[in-house]
Protein backbone atom coordinates (compact mmCIF):
# COMPACT_ATOMS: atom_id res chain seq x y z
CA UNK A 1 0.00 0.00 0.00
CA UNK A 2 1.48 3.36 -0.98
CA UNK A 3 1.65 6.30 1.40
CA UNK A 4 -0.88 8.12 -0.79
CA UNK A 5 -3.62 5.56 -0.23
CA UNK A 6 -6.20 6.57 2.33
CA UNK A 7 -7.18 4.35 5.22
CA UNK A 8 -10.88 3.64 5.27
CA UNK A 9 -12.12 5.06 8.57
CA UNK A 10 -15.44 3.22 8.54
CA UNK A 11 -14.88 -0.29 9.89
CA UNK A 12 -11.18 0.10 10.61
CA UNK A 13 -11.50 0.13 14.40
CA UNK A 14 -14.01 -2.74 14.17
CA UNK A 15 -11.54 -4.84 12.18
CA UNK A 16 -8.83 -4.04 14.71
CA UNK A 17 -11.07 -4.94 17.65
CA UNK A 18 -11.94 -8.24 15.95
CA UNK A 19 -8.25 -9.02 15.50
CA UNK A 20 -7.50 -8.27 19.15
CA UNK A 21 -10.40 -10.47 20.22
CA UNK A 22 -10.35 -11.52 23.86
CA UNK A 23 -6.75 -10.54 24.52
CA UNK A 24 -6.05 -7.23 26.24
CA UNK A 25 -5.23 -4.11 24.26
CA UNK A 26 -2.04 -3.78 26.32
CA UNK A 27 -1.00 -7.33 25.44
CA UNK A 28 -1.64 -6.78 21.73
CA UNK A 29 0.26 -3.47 21.82
CA UNK A 30 3.27 -5.23 23.35
CA UNK A 31 3.06 -7.96 20.70
CA UNK A 32 2.98 -5.29 17.98
CA UNK A 33 5.87 -3.35 19.53
CA UNK A 34 3.91 -0.14 20.02
CA UNK A 35 2.68 1.95 22.93
CA UNK A 36 -0.51 1.03 24.76
CA UNK A 37 -1.78 4.62 24.55
CA UNK A 38 -1.12 4.68 20.79
CA UNK A 39 -3.15 1.52 20.23
CA UNK A 40 -6.02 2.78 22.38
CA UNK A 41 -6.09 6.04 20.42
CA UNK A 42 -6.36 4.03 17.19
CA UNK A 43 -9.14 1.91 18.67
CA UNK A 44 -10.95 5.15 19.50
CA UNK A 45 -10.80 6.37 15.91
CA UNK A 46 -7.34 7.90 15.41
CA UNK A 47 -5.75 7.03 12.08
CA UNK A 48 -2.48 5.09 12.49
CA UNK A 49 0.83 6.13 11.00
CA UNK A 50 2.16 3.77 8.34
CA UNK A 51 4.79 2.29 10.65
CA UNK A 52 2.12 1.43 13.25
CA UNK A 53 -0.15 0.03 10.54
CA UNK A 54 2.67 -2.31 9.49
CA UNK A 55 3.29 -3.36 13.10
CA UNK A 56 -0.39 -4.16 13.62
CA UNK A 57 -0.62 -6.17 10.39
CA UNK A 58 2.54 -8.14 11.26
CA UNK A 59 1.33 -8.89 14.80
CA UNK A 60 -2.13 -9.96 13.60
CA UNK A 61 -0.91 -11.87 10.55
CA UNK A 62 -3.15 -10.00 8.10
CA UNK A 63 -2.39 -7.90 5.04
CA UNK A 64 -1.98 -4.13 5.31
CA UNK A 65 -4.55 -3.61 2.55
CA UNK A 66 -7.22 -5.68 4.32
CA UNK A 67 -6.52 -3.96 7.63
CA UNK A 68 -6.72 -0.50 6.05
CA UNK A 69 -9.59 -1.00 3.60
CA UNK A 70 -11.31 -4.29 4.37
CA UNK A 71 -10.42 -5.52 0.87
CA UNK A 72 -8.28 -8.52 0.13
CA UNK A 73 -5.00 -7.60 -1.59
CA UNK A 74 -4.43 -8.39 -5.24
CA UNK A 75 -1.71 -10.85 -6.15
CA UNK A 76 0.68 -8.05 -7.11
CA UNK A 77 0.09 -6.24 -3.77
CA UNK A 78 0.75 -9.43 -1.83
CA UNK A 79 3.94 -10.09 -3.77
CA UNK A 80 5.16 -6.54 -3.07
CA UNK A 81 4.55 -6.86 0.69
CA UNK A 82 6.28 -10.23 0.74
CA UNK A 83 9.35 -8.91 -1.07
CA UNK A 84 9.66 -5.35 0.24
CA UNK A 85 9.56 -3.58 3.60
CA UNK A 86 8.65 0.11 3.77
CA UNK A 87 11.09 1.96 6.03
CA UNK A 88 9.80 5.29 7.41
CA UNK A 89 11.72 8.45 6.61
CA UNK A 90 11.68 11.53 8.86
CA UNK A 91 12.26 15.16 7.96
CA UNK A 92 15.12 15.37 10.46
CA UNK A 93 18.69 16.47 9.78
CA UNK A 94 21.58 14.93 11.70
CA UNK A 95 24.85 16.76 12.41
CA UNK A 96 22.99 19.78 13.82
CA UNK A 97 19.32 20.31 14.53
CA UNK A 98 16.45 19.65 16.85
CA UNK A 99 13.94 16.85 17.26
CA UNK A 100 14.28 13.13 17.72
CA UNK A 101 14.07 10.07 15.55
CA UNK A 102 10.67 8.35 15.73
CA UNK A 103 9.30 9.84 19.00
CA UNK A 104 6.33 12.11 18.24
CA UNK A 105 7.66 12.95 14.78
CA UNK A 106 5.49 11.54 12.00
CA UNK A 107 7.25 10.01 8.97
CA UNK A 108 7.08 12.08 5.80
CA UNK A 109 8.02 9.36 3.32
CA UNK A 110 8.76 5.66 2.98
CA UNK A 111 11.48 3.86 1.05
CA UNK A 112 11.14 0.23 0.00
CA UNK A 113 13.93 -2.20 0.85
CA UNK A 114 14.04 -5.87 -0.05
CA UNK A 115 13.30 -8.02 2.97
CA UNK A 116 15.94 -10.50 1.78
CA UNK A 117 18.59 -7.75 1.97
CA UNK A 118 17.43 -6.69 5.44
CA UNK A 119 17.61 -10.30 6.68
CA UNK A 120 21.06 -10.72 5.13
CA UNK A 121 22.24 -7.63 7.03
CA UNK A 122 20.61 -8.87 10.24
CA UNK A 123 18.31 -5.83 10.37
CA UNK A 124 14.80 -5.73 11.85
CA UNK A 125 12.59 -3.34 9.86
CA UNK A 126 10.74 -2.19 12.99
CA UNK A 127 14.02 -0.76 14.37
CA UNK A 128 14.96 1.23 11.26
CA UNK A 129 14.48 4.90 10.45
CA UNK A 130 15.68 7.18 7.65
CA UNK A 131 16.94 10.73 8.23
CA UNK A 132 18.95 13.33 6.31
CA UNK A 133 22.63 14.13 6.83
CA UNK A 134 23.59 17.81 7.09
CA UNK A 135 26.97 19.34 6.33
CA UNK A 136 30.30 17.96 5.09
CA UNK A 137 31.92 16.77 8.33
CA UNK A 138 31.50 13.09 7.35
CA UNK A 139 32.71 13.44 3.75
CA UNK A 140 33.44 11.33 1.77
CA UNK A 141 31.47 8.61 3.60
CA UNK A 142 28.31 10.69 4.07
CA UNK A 143 27.58 13.72 1.91
CA UNK A 144 25.37 16.71 2.63
CA UNK A 145 21.64 15.95 2.34
CA UNK A 146 22.18 12.21 1.85
CA UNK A 147 19.67 9.76 3.29
CA UNK A 148 20.98 7.84 6.30
CA UNK A 149 19.45 4.63 7.67
CA UNK A 150 19.72 4.25 11.44
CA UNK A 151 19.26 1.02 13.41
CA UNK A 152 17.75 2.31 16.66
CA UNK A 153 18.29 -1.03 18.43
CA UNK A 154 22.08 -0.51 18.30
CA UNK A 155 22.73 1.74 21.31
CA UNK A 156 26.10 0.41 22.50
CA UNK A 157 29.01 2.45 21.12
CA UNK A 158 31.46 0.22 19.25
CA UNK A 159 34.86 1.27 18.01
CA UNK A 160 35.02 2.26 14.34
CA UNK A 161 31.26 2.41 13.70
CA UNK A 162 29.17 5.48 12.88
CA UNK A 163 26.32 6.53 15.18
CA UNK A 164 23.67 9.21 15.44
CA UNK A 165 24.08 10.79 18.86
CA UNK A 166 22.15 13.46 20.71
CA UNK A 167 24.26 15.95 22.62
CA UNK A 168 21.96 18.48 24.27
CA UNK A 169 19.79 19.97 21.53
CA UNK A 170 21.98 18.69 18.70
CA UNK A 171 21.86 15.47 16.70
CA UNK A 172 25.31 14.47 15.49
CA UNK A 173 26.46 11.75 13.12
CA UNK A 174 30.01 10.71 14.04
CA UNK A 175 32.40 7.79 13.91
CA UNK A 176 33.37 6.37 17.31
CA UNK A 177 36.87 5.75 18.62
CA UNK A 178 37.00 4.19 22.06
CA UNK A 179 39.78 5.39 24.37
CA UNK A 180 41.95 3.64 26.95
CA UNK A 181 40.39 5.71 29.76
CA UNK A 182 36.85 4.52 28.84
CA UNK A 183 36.04 7.79 27.12
CA UNK A 184 35.39 8.15 23.38
CA UNK A 185 36.46 10.33 20.50
CA UNK A 186 33.73 11.57 18.15
CA UNK A 187 35.50 11.50 14.79
CA UNK A 188 34.63 13.23 11.54
CA UNK A 189 35.68 11.40 8.38
CA UNK A 190 36.49 14.84 6.94
CA UNK A 191 39.92 15.42 8.50
CA UNK A 192 39.44 19.19 8.46
CA UNK A 193 37.26 18.70 11.54
CA UNK A 194 39.16 17.89 14.77
CA UNK A 195 38.08 15.00 17.03
CA UNK A 196 35.83 15.73 19.98
CA UNK A 197 36.81 13.90 23.15
CA UNK A 198 34.04 12.85 25.53
CA UNK A 199 35.35 11.74 28.91
CA UNK A 200 33.94 8.78 30.75
CA UNK A 201 32.24 11.07 33.27
CA UNK A 202 30.46 12.95 30.45
CA UNK A 203 29.29 9.91 28.50
CA UNK A 204 25.98 9.93 30.35
CA UNK A 205 25.17 13.27 28.71
CA UNK A 206 25.16 11.59 25.30
CA UNK A 207 22.05 9.80 24.07
CA UNK A 208 22.81 7.19 21.43
CA UNK A 209 19.96 7.20 18.90
CA UNK A 210 21.32 4.31 16.85
CA UNK A 211 23.99 3.00 14.50
CA UNK A 212 24.21 4.11 10.88
CA UNK A 213 23.89 1.01 8.66
CA UNK A 214 23.26 2.45 5.20
CA UNK A 215 23.88 5.69 3.32
CA UNK A 216 22.76 4.91 -0.20
CA UNK A 217 25.48 2.27 0.03
CA UNK A 218 26.55 -0.37 2.52
CA UNK A 219 28.82 0.73 5.37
Amino acid sequence: MSSNEQIEETGFSERLKALIGTQSARGFAQKAGMGDSTLRAILNGAMPRLDNLLRISDAAGVSVEWLATGKEPTKSDSQFEEEFALIPGYNIQVAAGHGSIAGDEAPTRELAFRRKWLRFRGLNESNLALVFAKGDSMEPTISDNETVMVDTSERKLRDGHIYVIRNGDHLLVKRIQTLWNDGVHLLSDNKEYPPQEISRTNLDSLEVIGKVVWVGKDL
